[in-house]
């Protein structure tokens, strides 16, 4: 399970590579492609769309190949389409190539976050998802490295195509270890919520249900669930896009409006990383309260007249608020649906996220455009109050499947504290019964000595 464990975590580090690099390396390839300055868009909504097709079928890929063959089958197609990209010398070309790196980027998605929320624990859910920051932090730094040794944006791309390749050939080498987690066990034993038993693969995956999407959306939480990720993905993705240029508007130099990007996304990932570590003593809830708490509070202080240099502060804020929420509700998924059921709801799940990215950010867009960039704290204020109605109404609605779940956790918890300390003890009893056997030993050599 820990080779398995590596190879899921740099998984999500390929995952994140090629998501930033398009924006990063876009001026170049414009000029060398000949395409309009608003071609990256067209580009955008290509891969954003196939990742919404991509997430709604895959729980149905899952169930034919399983997560181990799916997730190599998809990375493969994200690798291909990079090197496609590298290798594309009109704009047309990189549009087709568009389409498989969509489709591929949200099988991955959906298959890893259904795998970790089932058979591993909170803190690895964060800590994956703090993974995927590293590869996009990677990306943008591969392509500044290919640039300054003369291979261009091209070379990142191609580099990137081989360092996805590598991930594709790890994951080839683990799919026994994927099969073996996931052997199936009968569907009247898989309606425990949170997979808390099956943590490090030691037993077997549920039967999923073959239930089709309008059926699945008329399961009590599911809409609501759509709703909880559209609303958290445009408060994040609207806090990244237009932080920069309302720090601009506020009277910072440009220079400092893309250095808060970057600390924003730096504080993402300080902050899953440290909610894992508060993973181990709080349940997925309570960390996603206390991030809407933290969002909300950055909200707040962004509208109050305080002083400018406090404002790139509150970004900050709204950055280390906005980490915990995302991997824990995917993590508590399991919990509030069943295991049966939660391929299908996080697929709902991811579509939500990604056409709340697509929509909400553009339509503030819009709205700046008409009136002002200086009401972008009050459109994030907005976004984190539908944010905290629709995960309070989804905990409402899944208020009993959530308090078994979490309840058979602690159960699970306490017994692996008793059975820790029966294995103390035991080995305390073994010690103290080799020292007294290594005690009689000597008296008696000394004895015979004598």
């Amino acid at each position: 399970m820990t080779f398995l464990l590596v190879v899921i975590y740099v998984a999500f580090i390929g995952l994140g590579l090629p998501d930033t690099i398009l924006g990063a390396a876009w001026p170049l390839m414009q000029t060398d492609l000949a395409a309009p300055l608003s071609a990256a868009g067209i580009l955008s909504i290509i891969v954003s769309v196939g990742t919404i097709i991509s997430s709604l079928i895959t729980p149905t890929l899952m169930r034919r190949l399983g997560t181990g063959k799916l997730v190599a089958i998809s990375i493969c197609c994200t690798a291909v389409a990079t090197a496609g990209y590298g290798l594309a010398t009109a704009f047309w070309m990189m549009c087709v190539c568009a389409i498989p790196m969509g489709l591929g980027a949200g099988a991955i998605d959906v298959a890893l976050n259904n795998f970790a929320a089932i058979y591993l624990e909170s803190k690895h859910t964060n800590w994956l998802h703090a993974s995927w920051g590293v590869g996009a932090c990677l990306g943008p730094a591969i392509l500044s490295a290919s640039v300054f040794v003369g291979a261009g944006w091209r070379g990142a791309y191609e580099l990137n195509a081989v360092l996805l390749g590598a991930i594709v050939v790890m994951m080839l080498g683990a799919l026994p270890l994927w099969k073996r987690v996931e052997k199936p066990r009968p569907s009247s034993e898989s309606g425990r919520g949170n997979g808390s038993e099956n943590r490090g693969g030691k037993t077997s995956a549920p039967v999923e249900n073959d239930i089709s999407l309008r059926a699945a959306l008329r399961v009590p939480g599911m809409k609501l669930s759509f709703l909880t990720f559209f609303f958290y993905s445009a408060l994040e993705i609207s806090t990244s896009l237009w932080c920069g240029t309302y720090l601009v508007a506020r009277g910072f130099a440009p220079e400092i409006g893309a250095l808060a990007v970057s600390l924003m996304f730096a504080c993402v990932m300080i902050g899953r990383v440290a909610s894992g570590f508060f993973a181990i003593k709080f349940t997925d809830m309570r960390l996603v309260h206390a991030g809407i708490a933290i969002v909300i509070v950055g909200c707040f202080t962004l509208i109050l007249p305080l002083p400018l240099w406090f404002t790139p502060l509150c970004i900050c804020l709204l950055g280390l608020g906005c980490a915990p929420v995302y991997p824990s509700l995917i993590h508590a998924t399991p919990a509030r649906f069943g295991e049966n059921l939660s391929g299908r709801a996080i697929s709902i799940q991811m579509a939500g996220s990604y056409v709340g990215s697509i929509i909400m950010p553009p339509t503030f867009g819009l709205i700046a455009a008409h009136f002002s960039v200086i009401l972008w704290p009050v459109a994030l204020a907005v976004f984190v109050s539908c944010l905290l109605i629709c995960v309070c109404l989804l905990d409402y609605v899944t208020r009993k499947k959530l308090n078994n779940a979490f309840a058979a956790e602690r159960i699970m918890d306490v017994l692996h504290q008793v059975s820790a300390m029966n294995a103390a003890r035991n080995r305390l009893r073994k010690e103290r019964r080799r020292a007294r056997r290594k005690a009689k030993q000597a008296q008696l050599q000394k004895a015979r000595k004598k």
